[in-house]
């Protein structure tokens, strides 16, 4: 009797005992299961086009020798990410995480590579992750957060419009710059008979007394050209239309304007009254270039243009007509047209001596929606 009373005895000792050690471990590795485990996100490109499939990781070590037994995952990703074969979402449909779950032995790495796309331009961040990692009995967790900020900028789309394509190939032409307003004496290549259209000023009087006869100077205007792009973003006067999606479309003018310049070897500058958020700095303009470079960097910072102007567009144009280059030639992109554009339109057209070529993203809106009727 007292053998098994014994026995029982110590059967409870040592149940205790085993209990106590379970306590220990399951305090200890909730503690310390965190521990030298790290997590990053990375992604192959900085800057895409819309809907271009690039590749976004998430690689977890564990520094350790105890092993995390249970993991779970939470990644931060930005709203509107797809797979890149467009089987689903990432995340579900109010919510922006996509959730993962995982066993790391001693010292692992897990390295998780998805491809995926954004239709939409703008500026996306994967912001980390949270982690629920539980105890080797599974019975409690811990969470933890792992804040990053990885950001991918999407490019405008190019607008596929047969109206854009036409203005500016009867802007720029079969020679790379369009007929001056008036004549800038750059060379003068030949003379010919007075027609009572030109300026006294172009009359070779000269040539004229040689000849008996009024003869006008023709000047060479296709010897050095260049261009001046100008965006406005400056949309408070429209009232009862879409203003987001008419910024929109005059980013995706923008962009089919600088590629037309590349494809004609046209050098170009960019200037804008709006606000490109993020690493570029709180710039306003591109200087003037021409090359692969130059466009991708007018691309990125339409990539991240706000729809917030810097300035009134009265500030922004009045400042643009002080300072034009006499014989640069000079497209305005406008989300909608006024009076007082186009009044500084033609006063840019006085000052420059070229003509000047409006894009209101109004009138491709308008187009594309009877294109579709």
């Amino acid at each position: 009797m007292d053998s098994r009373k014994e026995r029982i005895g110590f059967m409870i000792l040592l149940i205790l005992a085993f209990a106590a050690i379970l306590y220990v471990a399951e305090k200890y590795t909730l503690k310390h299961v965190l521990d030298k485990v790290s997590f990053e996100t990375t992604l192959n490109r900085s800057v895409v086009e819309p809907g271009e499939a690039f590749s976004w990781a998430m690689t977890v070590r564990n520094g350790k020798r105890m092993l995390v037994p249970y993991l779970r995952l939470r990644e931060n990703v930005p709203e509107g990410l797809l797979f890149a074969d467009g089987s689903e979402a990432v995340g579900g449909k109010w919510y922006t995480w996509l959730i993962s779950t995982l066993y790391l032995g001693r010292y692992q790495k897990v390295h998780m590579s998805r491809e995926v796309k954004l239709e939409k331009r703008g500026r996306y961040f994967f912001q980390g992750a949270s982690v629920d990692a539980g105890d080797f009995l599974g019975i409690r967790s811990v969470t933890q957060s792992y804040p990053e900020l990885c950001e991918v900028v999407v490019k405008p789309k190019r607008l596929e419009s047969l109206q854009l394509t036409e203005l500016l190939g009867g802007y720029f032409g079969e020679h790379p710059v369009p007929k001056s307003l008036m004549d800038d004496p750059i060379n003068i290549i030949g003379f010919r008979d007075y027609t009572g259209r030109e300026p006294f000023r172009s009359i070779s009087w000269t040539q004229s007394a040689k000849y008996g006869r009024l003869l006008v100077k023709q000047f060479e205007h296709t010897t050095e050209y260049s261009c001046t792009v100008l965006l406005n973003v400056d949309g408070d006067g429209i009232k009862n239309r879409n203003r987001d999606a008419l910024l929109e479309t005059s980013f995706s003018i923008v962009r089919s304007v600088c590629e037309h310049l590349e494809k004609k070897k046209i050098s170009y500058d960019f200037r804008t009254n709006g606000v490109i958020a993020g690493t570029m700095g709180d710039w306003k303009q591109i200087g003037n270039g021409l090359g692969a470079g130059h466009l991708e960097t007018v691309l990125e910072g339409l990539g991240r243009m706000t729809y917030v102007p810097r300035e009134r567009m009265e500030h922004f144009l009045e400042r643009e007509i002080r300072g034009v280059q006499r014989g640069r030639s000079l497209v305005l992109v406008t989300p909608a047209e006024d009076d007082y554009l186009r009044e500084a339109a033609a006063r840019l057209e006085k000052m420059s001596g070229r003509a000047v070529l409006v894009l209101c993203a109004e009138n491709f809106v308008i187009a594309d929606l009877k294109d579709a009727g």
